[in-house]
């Protein structure tokens, strides 16, 4: 059974208690919204969020459509709503809208127990989601989060194309298949296979993918001349401004090193027995940082690679699955241990003489080698800065200044100060309470 297109696991959660409430189609796929909304929202930290385009969402019925199939499909699936027939394409959502939906004595249960008891409820959820898909189970056990798992990380090697280190695709896909193959038998990826296997299915991926860019963007190129000729000739009237094709997204060197690390992923989880599209990986990965298990990077220490481990262990499914997860104080106080060494050389690698660090380099590090999640690195952070832990060798400073831009896939650290104010911090630098007494 593959794996739900759902970004957020919370988003069941709505799904489930709109039904409950007895919601109709259309209302159930504003509560997505609104869901969607209030998470956007919530990770603002540039003052970028835009309220005007969640309330056009809101009123085009056809917004969120596939999101709202997908999660009733899942609620059915898990047997917690009752089958009905949905909507098959946005357009057809109309006459569906009316549409009431019912839970079964399950989703009743369900309902029950996530209001009562969040924790417990979403603990529920993914016992009852292992179940349902050998595919998250698998995810969880290559990572290292099951009880049968062989190692405790995934590592995926990966290159960065960056400046002229390359002069063209070829060369690349050349240099990612080398990178990967030394790695390979450097071992401790948590996988093994073949070189010749590891070459043929990233050629075969990669070149597969651009050769479908190129093609889209000769058909379009195509439409476009003949068009013009048309136009030309006065067979056709001028297109007005907005009603232009629009051209296809151009073969960039970054497009064609996340065609690489597509193949490289879905070719790592199937030699580690797992098979999966780089979609669904990406999904099993966000759904099991939010619960806790398992955590990821791309800017740990080493060579260039994504790396994933495992922050839990789910032992069981269904209604008996038991949790166990590295959190609390012995984590945190650990973190804070191993704070100083990791700080240190996160410095002397950054070369800048600064003594500062960026928060997202330091955080990647200590969650790597720590094994533990960004939430509990984080809140090991915020206390030292607060002045909560006792016994530290350091003294916590965190600077809201930023020389470096904070990657897609990190978060600077937030910081609540007063109820309703968040500070972002970007850097970080640590000063020995030795020395400042020893200081004159």
């Amino acid at each position: 059974m593959g794996i739900p297109r759902l970004q957020e696991l919370s988003y069941i959660e709505t799904a489930a208690l709109a039904v409950a409430r007895g919601d109709s189609f259309e209302q159930i796929r504003v509560a997505m919204v609104n869901q969607a909304e209030s998470i956007a929202r919530e990770a603002d930290l540039d003052g970028s969020f835009v309220t005007a385009k969640w309330d056009v969402m809101r009123s085009d019925h056809r917004s969120h459509v596939h999101n709202t199939v997908d999660v009733l499909k899942e609620l059915m699936r898990l047997g917690w709503v009752e089958h009905h027939v949905l909507p098959s394409t946005p357009q057809s959502a109309f006459a569906h809208g009316h549409v009431v939906f019912e839970l079964t004595e399950r989703g009743h249960e369900w309902t029950e127990a996530v209001t009562q008891d969040k924790r417990a409820g979403y603990n529920t959820l993914v016992g009852e989601l292992l179940a349902a898909h050998p595919q998250f189970e698998g995810f969880l056990r290559v990572v290292g989060a099951r009880p049968d798992s062989v190692s405790d990380q995934l590592t995926v090697p990966l290159l960065r194309w960056e400046g002229g280190a390359h002069r063209n695709a070829e060369e690349f896909l050349l240099a990612f298949v080398a990178h990967m193959v030394d790695s390979l038998r450097q071992g401790g990826l948590g996988w093994t296979a073949e070189p010749e296997a590891v070459e043929t299915a990233v050629l075969d991926y990669a070149t597969t993918a651009m050769r479908r860019v190129e093609t889209r963007i000769e058909r379009w190129e195509a439409q476009r001349r003949a068009e013009e000729r048309r136009r030309a000739v006065g067979a056709v009237e001028e297109r007005e401004p907005g009603r232009m094709a629009k051209a296809p997204p151009a073969l960039t060197r970054k497009r064609i090193a996340s065609f690489c690390e597509e193949a490289a992923v879905r070719f790592a989880f199937t030699a580690a027995g797992c098979p999966m599209d780089y979609i669904s990986h990406e999904l099993l990965r966000r759904w099991s940082g939010f619960m806790g298990l398992a955590n990821f990077s791309y800017y740990a220490p080493g060579p260039s690679a994504l790396r994933l481990w495992a922050t839990g262990t789910v032992t069981g499914s269904g209604p008996q699955a038991t949790f166990q997860r590295a959190v609390g104080h012995p984590v945190r106080s650990a973190l804070l241990a191993a704070l100083p060494r990791i700080c240190q050389e996160e410095t002397e690698r950054s070369a800048e003489g600064t003594g500062y660090c960026a928060v997202w380099r330091v955080r990647a590090a200590a969650c790597w080698q720590q094994r533990v999640s960004n939430a509990e690195f984080d809140a090991a952070v915020r206390d030292a800065y607060r002045g909560h832990v006792e016994g530290l060798s350091f003294r916590l400073h965190l600077d809201e200044a930023s020389a470096t831009r904070t990657p897609g896939s990190t978060r600077p650290l937030v910081v609540k100060t007063h109820p309703g104010v968040r500070r972002v911090f970007h850097v970080m630098r640590l000063f020995d309470k030795q020395r400042e007494v020893a200081a004159p």
